[in-house]
């Protein structure tokens, strides 16, 4: 489990509480959790080259 701690704007964190309200969840935790699936992430290394990232 990785625990982060995110600093939203005013306007930011009226989104979160919007979307917690309409999928009644009973934390922007939750809420937060949610909507990050609707997100794909690929990573991929920056400054090693792909062969020794990958051995």
């Amino acid at each position: 489990m990785v625990k982060i701690q995110i600093d939203l704007s005013e306007e930011e964190d009226r989104i979160v509480e919007v979307y917690k309200l309409t999928k009644r969840l009973k934390t922007k935790q939750e809420a937060i959790k949610s909507m990050i699936q609707y997100f794909e992430v690929s990573i991929k290394p920056k400054n090693v080259q792909e062969k020794e990232y990958f051995k």
